[in-house]
């Protein structure tokens, strides 16, 4: 009877650090395997996207293909009221002065006249700015007036090239252009006028009108 009750007690003995061995080991490798990787902790950085760097002006460029908005070139950020006189055989020219912010480049379409009577659009042509003199006026500045005196460069201005036909022009990023739009009186009439100028420009994504308001007012004679 001794000998009987021994055999239970050294099996049990050992089924129980068979069993307990088991556990350690299970729970071992459930420390190993569980996110080995680090997938989606707090300090992963994987699948971050990068931030454009900000410009010289602090800006941050919007990323090539990203939603511009309807003016991404800020076309109808600034307006004016103009009028001009202009003498038998003369004709006159307004200017639209623009900066690409963005990454993308634009190709420039046919400009047009927005609203006009009495009043045609001979021609639309682009010319090449340099950021020195190019630049965003005082509020109380005219964008369409005659540029003053710019300070000084602290490095060489870019080159400003010849006025070359608008429609066809690529506009690449960063870049600062003048749009000159050639403008006469219609045959047989002493006034003529205009709301906007309508800038066309587009991206492979898409197409853009957008009006810059600049109302122009052309006359004969005088502008009383």
């Amino acid at each position: 009877m001794k000998h009987l009750t021994v055999l239970p007690h050294r099996r049990g003995a050992a089924l129980l650090a068979v069993m307990l061995a088991s556990s350690l080991a299970l729970a071992g490798c459930g420390a190993v395997e569980e996110n080995p990787l680090g997938v989606n902790t707090a300090d992963s950085t994987r699948g971050s996207v990068a931030t454009p760097a900000p410009g010289p002006d602090g800006s941050r460029a919007e990323p090539v293909g990203s939603d511009l908005g309807d003016d991404p070139l800020n076309v109808g950020v600034d307006g004016a009221q103009l009028c001009g006189v202009q003498p038998r055989d003369s004709r006159l020219r307004y200017t639209v002065m623009l900066h690409n912010p963005t990454l993308e480049t634009f190709t420039f379409g046919e400009m047009a006249l927005g609203n006009p009577q009495g009043l045609d659009i001979l021609s639309a042509e682009v010319q090449t700015a340099n950021r020195e003199g190019h630049h965003r006026p005082a509020p109380e500045a005219n964008a369409h007036e005659e540029h003053t005196a710019a300070p000084t460069p602290t490095k060489p201005a870019e080159p400003i090239g010849p006025p070359e036909p608008a429609e066809g022009y690529r506009f690449l990023p960063d870049a600062h252009i003048n749009i000159i739009v050639t403008v006469e009186l219609a045959d047989g009439v002493t006034h003529g006028s205009a709301d906007t100028i309508l800038v066309a420009f587009s991206s492979p994504e898409r197409d853009y009108t957008v009006p810059h308001n600049l109302r122009i007012d052309v006359d004969a004679t005088s502008c009383n």
